[in-house]
């Protein structure tokens, strides 16, 4: 395609069909092959459309270059944002949707009191709270499981309740708030978003209860650090509290979920690299990198808006234009992974995308690894001889661009 040719005439994928969630890979290594700059539709995206980078270095420059904008109102959509139910438009003018210098500011803030210490110091917790899962599911004998709904959603629910210092007595109904309205987002239809309106108001007010109750009586938890992260003098506004609170809270509880569904059947699927990872304990933490690069839980971040015309690939994208860089392509690039196909728990080196790259690399990339690591470790060596319940290609996918999992995942765990 030449590089003026009118964007009608591009190569285009619909990201609603069905094999774009179930087994998109081979599409996306033909785009890379022939197209690597085309067109994609969806429903999910705001104007129905958007150009879409598949190759690695394309979409490194997708979340490294300044001309790709995060901030949605850079493309037009003020008003719409203006216009969205409180808890929406909070979480639109997160640091997400920021570009620099005001991600630089929320980012600087929020480091201050999301750290590396505060989710080492959650390892014990993450532990108990995997060790009381599994032994839940264990209880059952051979009855199916459904991974999903017992293991893999409970779990980075449970470890953001301790973390926002939710009491026992509250816990279920956060839960069910949490999941009602995750799901409702991640049906990717802007009715279904519609009707998580209720469900968002209320987890608005036991996000801002939590927060009141932390101004009074101030701990060593995430709230507490938010409210009294200081830089120079600038600090977090209330509502910038309550949308970091919802941040944390909605990545990583999705993603982390969707890594360890995909995980486990990845590893059903590989049964060798299963028992490679039984008898090479060690070898869990590259495990982990490898199979966040293999499954990707997010296919692609957010939309980016183009600050001026862009050439890709010999293709001039135009000043405005909506892009999406997928991830989910990129870690298959063939051109930086060897065998990208092929599922190593042991690949060096294995520079994935999943997290992102740059000034967006995702914040809870060490949490999301650790539990990761954890369920990931104990699910392989207490079950070695689970087994699917239903036949592989009866497992079915959320319908969601930016996020990767399966809806259940029935198992037999012995």
């Amino acid at each position: 395609m030449s590089p003026t040719a009118p964007a009608e005439e591009m190569e285009t994928t619909e990201l609603s069909d069905p094999v774009m969630f179930t087994d998109p890979f081979g599409r996306y290594a033909e785009l890379r092959r022939r197209a690597p700059v085309s067109r994609v539709h969806s429903k999910q995206l705001v104007g129905g459309s958007a150009y879409m980078l598949t190759r690695y270095p394309d979409v490194l420059m997708v979340y490294n270059d300044v001309r790709f904008s995060s901030d949605p109102t850079s493309g037009g959509s003020s008003f719409l944002m203006r216009h969205l139910p409180k808890m929406f438009r909070l979480l639109s003018e997160s640091m997400v949707y920021k570009d620099d210098p005001d991600h630089a500011r929320l980012r600087r803030l929020v480091n201050k009191a999301f750290t590396p210490r505060m989710v080492q110091q959650m390892r014990g917790d993450i532990e108990g709270i995997v060790g009381e899962l599994l032994d839940a599911v264990a209880r059952r004998g051979s009855e199916t499981v459904d991974l999903v709904a017992e293991v893999a959603v409970p779990l980075p629910l449970s470890v953001i309740s301790t973390m926002l210092g939710v009491a026992d007595a509250d816990r279920e109904r956060f839960h069910v708030l949490v999941e009602r309205f995750v799901a409702g987002l991640g049906q990717g239809s802007a009715a279904e978003a519609v009707r998580t309106i209720p469900t968002a108001r209320k987890l608005y007010a036991v996000l801002e209860q939590l927060a009141e109750v932390r101004r009074a009586q101030p701990d060593d938890g995430l709230i507490s650090g938010l409210l009294e992260a200081s830089d120079d003098g600038d600090s977090l506004s209330g509502d910038e509290v309550i949308a970091m609170i919802f941040l944390l809270m909605l990545a990583g509880h999705d993603t982390t979920a969707n890594l360890i569904g995909s995980s486990m059947v990845a590893l059903i699927e590989h049964p060798e690299q299963a028992e490679r990872l039984r008898s090479e304990p060690a070898l869990l933490p590259s495990a982990v990198e490898e199979l966040l690069r293999y499954t990707t839980p997010v296919p692609c971040g957010t939309t980016r808006h183009l600050l001026e015309d862009v050439e890709v690939e010999g293709v001039t994208l135009p000043q405005g234009a909506k892009v999406l860089g997928m991830i989910i392509s990129a870690n298959r690039d063939e051109t930086v992974f060897e065998r990208p196909d092929e599922l190593d728990l042991g690949r060096e080196p294995n520079k994935h995308l999943t997290f992102a790259f740059g000034k967006h690399f995702c914040l809870g990339n060490q949490l999301a690894r650790l539990e990761g690591q954890i369920a990931i470790g104990e699910l392989v060596t207490r079950f070695p001889d689970m087994r699917l319940a239903v036949p592989r290609d009866q497992l079915r996918y959320k319908p969601s661009q930016s996020l990767r999992g399966l809806r259940s995942l029935p198992l037999h765990l012995q």
